[in-house]
């Protein structure tokens, strides 16, 4: 592992374990919209080794890239095909920024499986405050295919 790595998804214990070990400099971990279950998770985990990660909003990704502030970039896939992994929504396009900048991606095996959607209601409120106009509708997927020419290795 790189020294400045960004982490999205639901990460296994052992995943975990293995990043203590290489001892990062830096930890980015997205704020994984609308539930930021999986970045309290991460942080948690990582607090748990005396890794004091960096909590970013989602659409810092792009921010990060471009002023050179990642190495690497983990994934938690929930599922596999062929030619394509199933990762938490927001994978894509840290893949396609790492393909871009000549970031590695690797897929890590996820620890939670997510619904394919969320709710409206999901993205319409921040703190139990509603932060939508009303009388808008909402889109709300919570997991999406990533392609494989994006994805540098598959790590089991």
């Amino acid at each position: 592992m790189k020294d400045n790595i960004l982490l999205h998804g639901f990460f296994k214990t052992e995943f975990f374990d293995q990043l203590e070990k290489q001892n990062p400099k830096k930890v980015f971990i997205l704020e994984g919209r609308p539930s930021l279950e999986s970045s309290r998770h991460s942080c948690r985990e990582l607090l748990k080794r005396k890794i004091n990660p960096t909590l970013i909003a989602d659409n810092m990704g792009g921010f990060l890239f471009n002023k050179r502030l990642i190495e690497e970039v983990a994934l938690a896939y929930q599922d596999m095909s062929d030619r394509n992994a199933l990762c938490q929504i927001g994978g894509l396009i840290l893949a396609v920024l790492g393909k871009r900048h000549n970031v590695p991606i690797y897929l890590y095996p996820a620890s939670v499986r997510q619904e394919q959607m969320g709710q409206e209601k999901d993205i319409f409120y921040f703190n139990k405050i509603r932060v939508a106009p009303q009388g808008i509708k909402g889109y709300v997927p919570l997991i999406e295919w990533i392609p494989e020419k994006y994805v540098t290795k598959k790590v089991k």
